[in-house]
């Protein structure tokens, strides 16, 4: 029996939501490492995180968001629930105009958030993330709170927490604007645009690749039956 990327890449997803869930003081989130450095001012708080997960980033693009994050998996079986409920095949749109000018917003709660961090002396992106709450389930009230409505959004919105909200996305994403590998169309391509439809991200894949919001989860390249898009230098 043939096993699919997409299996494999959703049992690696869940094997690390499984972790998140028992562990009780350990995460990846680069931004807590972010946080400690501006909170402390030691450079002793430099830990590998801060140089393995960039060095992903800048080379791979954002390859924690498709295979690591355990907020990611959630949001997928959240839109692929309506999908199935809908006898859907394809990934429901966006309002464009609108999706355009939202995808923004991580970005600035990224800035807002490091400010505040250096401001009050105080994990403020932690105390707030609903990554943080997988964390041994350990996660503040508040970030409870934001994990139901961004889940809820999802049911609407494929991945709402990760295209508009995702701090860590929004820095991730900064890191891998032009990655060594690149998601990318060949002569293959016969313009049907199903890689488009199957983008969790709406990305207009054939006019606008736009590597900084793509989280690697290559729905577009196992998509493409005919091998027009591919992932590669």
């Amino acid at each position: 029996m043939k096993i699919s990327f997409q299996l494999i890449r959703n049992l690696i997803k869940t094997s690390f939501l499984g972790f998140f869930l028992v562990s009780n003081n350990f995460c990846l989130c680069i931004l807590g490492f972010v946080q400690r450095i501006l909170l402390t001012f030691n450079l002793k708080e430099f830990t590998p995180q801060l140089i393995v997960f960039p060095a992903i980033a800048v080379v791979f693009g954002r390859l924690f968001c498709g295979f690591i994050c355990p907020f990611g998996i959630i949001f997928e079986w959240t839109y692929k629930l309506k999908m199935k409920m809908k006898k859907s095949k394809i990934i429901p749109k966006f309002n464009p105009k609108i999706h355009e000018k939202l995808i923004y917003l991580k970005y600035i709660f990224l800035v807002i958030g490091l400010y505040l961090t250096f401001k009050y002396g105080s994990y403020v992106i932690c105390t707030v993330c609903p990554i943080g709450s997988f964390v041994g389930l350990n996660g503040t009230v508040i970030s409870f709170i934001l994990l139901g409505l961004f889940l809820i959004g999802g049911y609407f919105i494929p991945m709402f927490f990760c295209r508009y909200f995702c701090p860590i996305g929004a820095l991730l994403g900064l890191l891998s604007t032009k990655p060594v590998f690149k998601i990318k169309t060949n002569d293959n391509c016969t313009k049907c645009r199903l890689c488009e439809m199957k983008c969790p991200m709406q990305i207009d894949i054939l006019n606008n690749m736009d590597e900084k919001e793509c989280i690697r989860c290559f729905q577009c390249v196992t998509a493409c039956k005919k091998g027009g898009i591919k992932y590669g230098r």
